[in-house]
């Protein structure tokens, strides 16, 4: 679905650009041989500028099209098509001021896969790239509009919610927990997660506290089992 988007996406850039630049071309051509020079235009002095026009327009959308593959990849992971680490937290930093000048408040969730080196291990790395693909879409599925949904790096994965206390945020992972624990992966089988949850506090949290706080409460969870959703 996405690969057809951006297909067409590029296409329309392409002639969009191609169009246009015939367009002008052929404009200023007209105008130069008929007003200027003020003499007769032939079908070579109308094709040149038009094949000019062609090429240059072709060129432009070509460095339109790289431009925006480059801004892509910037901001998004590779594997899973979502928001990478770096630009999460671009997110988060305008949501901490946002709490900060209006009162508001946010949750993060902060989330891994259980034991994942033994599915590399145990199908190979692409079935693992495979089960992060297919959690990417449940999580994605069952997030709100307004909700930011990064990979962490690795199995890691993280969820800024905003306008979410921490009831609402556990409420939330424990729904995400469940429906990876109940999804069948192919090729693997039952993959189950483990989620830690913590709410912003604008009057005592910086960004590093509240990280923290999310990844010991990630921890928690493992120790206490696995599967599981802790908040802290």
């Amino acid at each position: 679905m996405n690969t057809t988007i951006s297909t067409k996406r590029k296409l329309f850039i392409y002639l969009l650009y191609v169009s246009l630049s015939c367009l002008i071309t052929i404009t200023l051509n007209i105008i130069h041989t008929v007003y200027v020079l003020r003499i007769d235009i032939t079908g070579v002095s109308f094709a040149i500028p038009t094949l000019a026009g062609i090429m240059f327009g072709f060129m432009l959308a070509h460095i339109k099209s790289l431009s925006a593959q480059l801004s892509t990849m910037a901001f998004t992971d590779s594997l899973t098509k979502i928001y990478n680490r770096l630009h999460f937290a671009h997110f988060l930093d305008a949501e901490i001021d946002k709490a900060k000048r209006y009162g508001t408040t946010f949750s993060i969730i902060f989330f891994d896969l259980d034991n994942f080196k033994k599915v590399n291990d145990n199908y190979g790395h692409m079935a693992g790239d495979e089960v992060l693909e297919q959690i990417t879409r449940i999580v994605s599925k069952a997030n709100r509009s307004a909700d930011i949904f990064a990979r962490y790096g690795g199995e890691e994965f993280i969820i800024l919610t905003p306008e979410t206390n921490a009831s609402g945020a556990m409420a939330h992972a424990e729904r995400l927990r469940s429906d990876i624990e109940n999804y069948h992966f192919k090729g693997v089988g039952q993959v189950t997660s483990s989620f830690g949850v913590t709410e912003f506090d604008a009057e005592h949290d910086t960004l590093e506290s509240l990280m923290d706080r999310a990844d010991k409460a990630l921890y928690l969870a493992k120790d206490y089992g696995r599967n599981r959703v802790e908040r802290a």
